[in-house]
C-alpha cells in the first residue's frame, strides 16, 4: 500500500521522534544549524520557534523529518524513512505551495560530500551555483558547501501535476491537444453544461482558456484515455478556488469522469491543503453532482447561473468542500 505523505505544523509531542533523529551522527554531520549534543530543551525550543515556512514531514500519521521552505530550503528525514521517495514527494507539496504564494525562486546550500541530499535538489530542479563555506553550529567551523537556485520554471517543468490512475493519464496542455479539446467543449450537450464555452467557439476562441500551466492556478489539465483527448480537469483561482471538469460524451456511464476528477481533487488537496474548493452544477447534470457529492462536496446556495452554452441562465447549485480539523 503506499504510503500517505502530508505536511503539516510541527507539535511538542514531536520532540522526541526529533531528538532521536538528531543524535544519529549519519543525520547530524550534515545539518550546520544545530548544536550537538541535542537534547529535549533544543527540540522543544526549535518546536516553540517554528515558523510557517516549516513543516513536519508525516508518514502514514507518523513524524519522519522536517522541511523548511522560508529563506532558504532545507529537509531532513530520520533514518528509517530514507531512501523510499518520501524526501522527494515532500518536498515537491512544499514548493508547489511556496510557489502558489507567488514566490519567483528559492536558495539551497549543500555541505560538499552530502550526495543524497545533492541529488534530490538536482531532482527537484536546483541548479548549482557558487562554491561557497557554512558554517557548522556543532563543530564551530566553516565547511565547504554548493549553493544552488531553484527556478519556478525549472520546478514546475518537472513537477506540474501529472498524474496516472488505473484507466487514465492526467497532464498537462500541449498544443496538439487543442483540436480534441474545442471538438469535445462545442457539442451542445457539453456546453451547455460549462460555463465559458459555446457551440460556435473557434479554435482560436477555445485556445486561450487551455495553457501549459500546471502548476498552480489558474490550470486546466488533460485527461487521456487509451491515447486520445478525453477531456480536461483543473482549478480556477478564487474563494474558494473552483474545481471543473468535462469529458467526452462518447466515454460516459464508465466511471472516467470520477476517476478523473477523483484524483486531481487527491492531489490538489495534497499539494495545497486549501481550507475549502467550490464548483457549480446546472440541476440538470446528476451526474456532476453524483462526482462531487463522492469527493465530499455539499450543495449549499441555490442559484441561477450562466453559460455561453445556454440561451439564458439555469438553475444551478454552488456545491462546496470544507477541510476537516
Amino acid at each position: 500500500m503506499q504510503k500517505r505523505i502530508t505536511l503539516g505544523r510541527v507539535h511538542p509531542e514531536d520532540c522526541d521522534a526529533i531528538v532521536e533523529a538528531m543524535r544519529n551522527p549519519e543525520m547530524s554531520r550534515w545539518l550546520t544549524s544545530i548544536p550537538q549534543p541535542y537534547g529535549l530543551n533544543d527540540a522543544a525550543r526549535f518546536v516553540a520557534e517554528a515558523g510557517p515556512g516549516e513543516y513536519a514531514i508525516r508518514v502514514d500519521g507518523e513524524m519522519a523529518g522536517m522541511l523548511r521552505i522560508a529563506e532558504s530550503f532545507g529537509i531532513w528525514l530520520a533514518s528509517r524513512f530514507q531512501r523510499q521517495g518520501i524526501a522527494l514527494r515532500a518536498a515537491v507539496l512544499g514548493l508547489s505551495r511556496y510557489f502558489m504564494a507567488g514566490a519567483e525562486g528559492i536558495d539551497a546550500v549543500y555541505l560538499n560530500g552530502n550526495h543524497r541530499s545533492e541529488m534530490l535538489l538536482s531532482r527537484l530542479g536546483f541548479r548549482a551555483g557558487a562554491q561557497v563555506t557554512a558554517w557548522s553550529r556543532a563543530k564551530a567551523r566553516e565547511f565547504p558547501a554548493t549553493s544552488l537556485h531553484l527556478t519556478r520554471a525549472d520546478f514546475a517543468a518537472r513537477h506540474g501535476i501529472a498524474l496516472h490512475t488505473p484507466r487514465l493519464r492526467i497532464n498537462g496542455f500541449q498544443p496538439g491537444d487543442l483540436i480534441d479539446l474545442h471538438r469535445i467543449v462545442t457539442r451542445p450537450e457539453v456546453a451547455r453544461m460549462l460555463l465559458r464555452y459555446a457551440t460556435d467557439m473557434t479554435l482560436d476562441d477555445v485556445a486561450p482558456i487551455f495553457t501549459r500551466e500546471a502548476l498552480t492556478p489558474p490550470m486546466r489539465l488533460v485527461i487521456r484515455h487509451k491515447g486520445q483527448v478525453a477531456g480536461a480537469v483543473g482549478v480556477l483561482p478564487g474563494e474558494p478556488p473552483s474545481i471543473n471538469y468535462f469529458l467526452d460524451p462518447s466515454l460516459a456511464g464508465q466511471g472516467l469522469g470520477q476517476e478523473a476528477a477523483g484524483a486531481f481533487f487527491g492531489e490538489y488537496l495534497a499539494r495545497f491543503d486549501p481550507p475549502a474548493l467550490q464548483a457549480e452544477v446546472f440541476d440538470d447534470n446528476p451526474a456532476s453532482a453524483r462526482i462531487l457529492r463522492n469527493l465530499g462536496f455539499q450543495r449549499e446556495e441555490d442559484a441561477m447561473v450562466p453559460s455561453l452554452g445556454r440561451d439564458a441562465a439555469a438553475a444551478a447549485g454552488i456545491y462546496r468542500w470544507r477541510r476537516k480539523r
